[in-house]
């Protein structure tokens, strides 16, 4: 797992974004000059081709706020337990803690064939779909560079979630504060979301799967 420090201030509190498949921290830079970061140090974790993240990245905090999106959710859930830093609060946008499941996530059949068929073209059609509405603000966000990330990349760590979610045996983050979820997602299908956020607080918004600015805005917590 990488790690890009996109606002580093040597604040007390850090901001720590885990993003969801397939990205890097570009499409997210815009964030660290956002008025919500401004006040502690800001870093986005990517590339969940390993599930490890140096733990003495974050050892200088006094506070560690997590929101984490998509397949994200995932990856947050299995490194945070092995880190031991003083988590303040942690949201969970459009991703669940079983992310290759019928009726707890991404269904079976349509992640295997998205991992059987992934080419360039598949993976625009994902992000497309990912989008929704909101595809030329995420295009205008990764400009001027593309994603610096190969389809083989890509691969391996679609490989990676796939064999990771398949074992039963994985001590979890369950510290989960608030869940917020879109109506109009075509990844994670909202049911199967609702299931698997039952038991803690859940604010539903009418969007697709990618949202610009919910990772990044003050939501209020319970």
């Amino acid at each position: 797992m990488k790690i890009d420090f996109l606002r580093r201030a040597s604040c007390p509190t850090l901001e720590l974004f885990f993003t969801g498949w397939g990205m890097d921290s570009r499409p997210f830079a815009w964030a660290a000059d956002s008025p919500h970061t401004a006040r502690c140090d800001f870093a986005v974790c990517y590339d969940y081709t390993d599930m490890t993240l140096d733990a003495e990245a974050l050892r200088p905090y006094s506070e560690v706020r997590v929101r984490a999106w998509s397949l994200g959710v995932y990856a947050a859930s299995l490194v945070l337990p092995g880190l031991q830093c003083a988590v303040s609060h942690a949201i969970a946008i459009n991703g669940t803690l079983t992310p290759v499941d019928d009726t707890l996530g991404i269904p079976v059949a349509v992640y295997d064939a998205t991992l059987e068929n992934l080419s360039a073209e598949s993976v625009d059609r994902f992000n497309r779909r990912m989008c929704g509405a909101h595809r030329a603000v995420f295009e205008a966000r990764r400009s001027p560079h593309s994603l610096a990330r190969s389809v083989d990349s890509l691969l391996a760590e679609l490989k990676n979630i796939r064999e990771c979610a398949a074992r039963t045996d994985r001590v979890q983050f369950t510290g989960w504060n608030m869940a917020v979820l879109s109506k109009k997602d075509r990844i994670f299908p909202i049911a199967n979301m609702r299931k698997a956020w039952s038991a803690i607080p859940v604010l539903e918004l009418d969007e697709p799967h990618y949202m610009p600015d919910i990772p990044f805005v003050p939501v209020e917590l319970p």
